[in-house]
């Protein structure tokens, strides 16, 4: 036998039909594992199989007059099954009945399912429909306390000479249990604490959503390593007793990480966590961090409060020091800040923050106070942790501070972020638009924390780190009051694990509007999923041509 033969193996080819038809006939018959040096005695029998595979494909999509042929043909490396198709006339759905009856008669959640069922009357005929209602009927009788809830009836009639076809679908949902008592054995945080976890009250009807709402609650506190969640449904009572046992995660925690970018080169990260300073739900972290451009420490002290998964107050101070070519700065800032993430979803940040700045612009040293209240809202959105394809994140954030209110300088800023990532051609797109704007009588009166820079891996590519801005006379960059940029994207996976992309970056800081030019920068990139996080490598080309070209690399998520 020659290689090729050897590697060859059967193909089917089918004549006739629609994609979805040939789609679903290929689901049904499967003749890759059947050998090439097939015995003759076998060929009538495969036919006679691929016939009845096929005609059952057909009428799991509504098709029942279906004309299909079958011939096997030989070739020396292998054989094709070769199938052609003529459908017919398709079947139509006619009267669709479906009747709740018992306690879920007057369910909201039963009848938006009958509102939008997953069959339709005058749809075409597809088998997945039916049972995808008769499944979510009775799934949501499951998910809703129903658990004595009853099929009596489960029908799909096909009247072949009218072309139509019957839905008879009947559901006795019975009574509904109701959440029993709740017990939570944990040994972290005190019980009036920990029960405030739990989104449900004895009594509630049951709904398996809060379960789930509950475990995960659980482990995103970050206070336990593993929620276990036991029921015992009791038909007398029609209750439904919870039992949750939860241990607690390691009382200690330590990160030490390296990494890299063009902004600020090779950095090294070490951190400690304490997770369970106090029965009370009180933890810390503390980190450090060192680069060529930016190295600094800093500590985090949190205390949850009423709803401990939603609302907590940080308390924290850092050290900062700084070198962007452009600027050097020594920030020193302790502050507070109140979080609570909303029923909606956006997380508010209510902060005052103290800030002693020292820093360098143009040779000019100088030194703020400022006292800063603030607040910001956010949200993020994706359907993947480190490939979205489908996602969005918004932020957008105002302080200020008063000269008469232990500060060196008056101002007020706002600055917002979005950013989405949608599906197209079978890659993503990506977009991005931030803005500032900061009133203030005199940008030289500003720290370099508080003005705006452009240029860098996640700004401007093509031009340096915060090389973009206005400049004084001698042609250095010392920043601005406002800040308009923005980005558009598009990479393609060739690979699990690698993508190429396209890019054009635009953007600039600037005092008025006049002044405001924006710039460009445009370019080839390569995309690696590896196991530490997404990681960017870009070569951007500036508008100005200041540059041939210049290098970007960079890692993070891209929500």
């Amino acid at each position: 036998m020659t290689t090729a033969a050897a590697q060859a193996e059967p193909v089917m080819q089918i004549s006739g039909g629609s994609d979805e038809v040939q789609e679903n006939i290929r689901a049904h018959v499967n003749i890759a594992n059947e050998p090439c040096e097939l015995p003759s005695w076998r060929e009538r029998a495969l036919l006679r199989t691929a016939r009845e595979r096929a005609d059952n494909a057909m009428r799991a999509l509504g098709y029942y007059r279906t004309d299909i042929t079958t011939e096997l043909e030989r070739r020396n490396s292998c054989w094709r099954l070769l199938m052609t198709v003529t459908p017919g006339q398709r079947i139509t759905v006619g009267e669709v009945d479906i009747r709740i009856t018992g306690e879920a008669e007057d369910d909201l959640a039963f009848r938006q399912l009958l509102r939008e069922p997953r069959i339709r009357e005058d749809d075409p005929l597809r088998h997945s429909d039916y049972e995808a209602m008769k499944t979510a009927l009775v799934r949501l009788a499951a998910d809703r306390g129903y658990l004595q809830s009853e099929l009596l009836e489960s029908r799909l009639e096909v009247d072949i000479d009218t072309g139509k076809a019957h839905v008879r679908l009947a559901l006795d949902s019975g009574p509904r249990y109701r959440f029993g008592a709740v017990t939570l054995d944990q040994s972290v945080l005190v019980e009036d604490l920990a029960v405030r976890f739990i989104p449900f009250n004895e009594g509630d009807y049951f709904e398996s959503r809060q379960l789930i709402s509950l475990q995960q609650s659980l482990n995103g506190s970050g206070y336990y390593g593993s929620v276990r969640i036991d029921t015992d449904p009791d038909d007398d009572t029609l209750r439904i007793p919870v039992h949750v046992t939860a241990t607690p995660r390691p009382r200690h925690g330590y990160l030490a990480g390296i990494g890299f970018s063009t902004d600020i080169g090779p950095r090294i990260r070490l951190g400690y966590e304490n997770r369970r300073v106090n029965d009370r739900g009180h933890r810390y972290n503390t980190e450090i961090e060192a680069s060529p451009v930016r190295s600094g420490a800093g500590i985090n002290y949190e205390i949850p409060l009423d709803d401990p998964n939603r609302e907590r107050v940080n308390l924290s101070s850092s050290y900062q020091r700084e070198d962007t070519g452009t600027s050097l700065s020594e920030r020193y800032r302790v502050g507070a800040a109140h979080l609570r993430e909303l029923r909606t979803g956006w997380i508010a940040t209510t902060s005052l923050e103290f800030e002693r700045e020292f820093f360098t612009i143009s040779g000019d040293r100088d030194r703020t106070d400022l006292l800063m209240p603030g607040f910001e809202l956010s949200r993020t959105r994706g359907n993947h942790p480190i490939y979205p394809t489908r996602g969005w994140t918004v932020s957008g954030k105002i302080r200020g501070a008063e000269d008469s209110v232990i500060s060196s300088v008056t101002f007020v800023q706002v600055r917002g972020r979005a950013k989405a990532v949608m599906p197209l051609l079978g890659g993503r797109i990506l977009t991005r638009i931030e803005g500032g704007a900061t009133e203030a009588e005199e940008v030289i009166e500003l720290p370099t924390s508080v003005r705006f820079f452009a240029g860098g891996d996640n700004s401007v590519r093509g031009y340096g780190y915060q090389r973009l801005g206005p400049r004084n006379s001698d042609g250095d960059v010392i920043g601005g009051r406002h800040l308009l940029a923005g980005s558009i994207e598009y990479d393609y996976l060739f690979l699990p694990s690698w993508a190429v992309a396209v890019f054009v970056d635009a953007g600039n800081a600037y005092d008025t509007l006049n002044d405001f030019e924006a710039l460009y920068g445009y370019g080839l990139g390569v995309r690696w999923r590896s196991p530490i996080g997404p990681i960017r490598i870009d070569v951007a080309r500036p508008s100005d041509g200041r540059d041939p070209f210049r290098l970007h690399i960079s890692m993070g998520p891209d929500l």
